[in-house]
């Protein structure tokens, strides 16, 4: 059995140490753009039986093109093709299956076209799924990987939640309060599901160049109540404090489903007191406890970015790049924390999307610049196993980017950003 040892960062067992995989792939930046011409699917797995499970998409349909093939309507034609793997390293397929969307959409309008597949995964096992879709119109593909992991029936791939509103699946794992979800759990049963809430202040993320010193992290919940799940297996869950809900078929293990509730605007960054923690990586500490404090934030945040800057226009400019790095890291990163405030959160807000990523099955690495460039710069993190989360990662920090990173934050209170966006 797995022995957990959860700190303030949840580094609990870097999966990538000492291990011996040595497949390495290598994925275009765009993954990590929001802002760019490619697609930027949303998946989740749901285990609906020991031998089936489901794999939810949803698609935009502002990143399809939409072409006029019979004179008549505009529709947007996309293939989507999985194959199920042993291992990140396998070639051997054990089931592949595809589909093609078509969707008419002569008004314009911008909506998601959401639904699933089946992918024969027997149980008690894990697998990976690779997906590929491709925007036929526009002739361009993205891959994603995704682990499937069978091996008992109380991780969070045997819920799946829904919202009440519209009863689609939602794709991330946070709400907003007094949203109304739906939970299922796969076997249509009524038990009674434990929950544990806590409501913890974690660290920000540490420069890459210091050393970390992490502090236990304490399981017992701030409040622990159930809700019951009826005969189909499902219950309703709404909650108004911001916190983690962590929902448990089995209270003597620390797997489950996870659920955040950060704030109201989440993942953007609307309200004007929410705009000065991120500011933090790039002032000093006197300049940061000052904004903090300030009773006009709004007005404290323009001044900050004015003074790097020297006028409005441009300072309007890069608070709105600056913030949207802030929200593009919450969309990618988002874990058991904010996704700026993590080890590839503060990477990315600072520096932007890496030039080239490589990914092997538990680790990333991000390299800027020039690959085999002696002055290029690369940063590795590793897949962290965490009870609260599958998208954890922590950074293999180094004494050598602190030189880097001085240069960095200093472009940014120059008014410019470090890579262009």
């Amino acid at each position: 059995m797995k022995k957990y040892c959860l700190y303030i960062l949840l580094t609990l067992f870097i999966f990538a140490c000492g291990s011996t995989r040595k497949v390495v792939e290598k994925t275009p930046s765009a993954s990590y753009k929001r802002d760019v011409n490619t697609i930027h699917p949303e998946f989740t797995l749901f285990h609906v039986s020991d031998s089936v499970t489901e794999l939810h998409y949803k698609i935009s349909s502002k990143e399809l093109l939409y072409t006029r093939p019979d004179g008549l309507n505009f529709s947007s034609n996309l293939l989507i093709s999985i194959r199920l793997m042993s291992s990140f390293d396998s070639n051997q397929v054990i089931d592949s299956a595809s589909v093609r969307l078509v969707d008419i959409n002569n008004d314009n309008l911008s909506k998601y076209l959401i639904g699933k597949m089946n992918v024969k995964a027997i149980s008690p096992r894990s697998y990976f799924l690779r997906i590929n879709i491709t925007d036929i119109n526009r002739n361009i593909s993205v891959a994603s990987v995704m682990e499937i992991q069978k091996d008992n029936d109380l991780n969070r791939q045997n819920f799946i939640v829904k919202s009440k509103l519209d009863d689609a699946p939602i794709f991330h794992n946070y709400f907003k309060s007094n949203q109304e979800l739906l939970i299922t759990y796969k076997a249509k049963i009524a038990v009674t599901l434990f929950v544990r809430y806590y409501n913890r202040t974690f660290p920000l993320a540490a420069p890459p160049f210091s050393s970390v010193d992490p502090r236990p992290f304490l399981y017992k919940a701030d409040s622990l109540f159930t809700i019951q799940l009826d005969q189909n297996g499902v219950a309703k869950f709404a909650a108004s404090k911001t916190g983690f809900y962590h929902f448990q078929l089995d209270t003597t293990k620390r797997i489950g489903l996870t659920l955040f509730n950060f704030s109201e605007t989440f993942p953007e960054i609307k309200k004007a007191e929410e705009m000065v923690p991120p500011l933090r990586y790039i002032t000093s500490k006197q300049e940061y406890d000052e904004l903090n404090s300030s009773v006009n934030p709004k007005g404290a945040v323009e001044k900050f970015w004015m003074n790097c800057t020297g006028n409005q226009e441009r300072a309007k400019e890069i608070i709105r790049k600056y913030y949207n790095r802030v929200r593009d890291a919450n969309l990618f990163f988002t874990s058991y924390l904010e996704g700026w405030k993590t080890d590839r959160g503060v990477i990315f807000l600072i520096y932007g999307a890496p030039n080239v990523i490589y990914r092997t099955a538990f680790a990333e690495t991000w390299t800027y610049g020039e690959e085999n460039n002696i002055n290029s710069l690369s940063y590795s993190f590793s897949k962290v196993d965490n009870p609260f989360t599958d998208n954890d990662y922590t950074l293999e920090r180094s004494a050598v980017y602190k030189q880097n990173w001085g240069i960095a934050v200093d472009i940014w209170r120059q008014g410019r950003t470090y890579l262009q966006d």
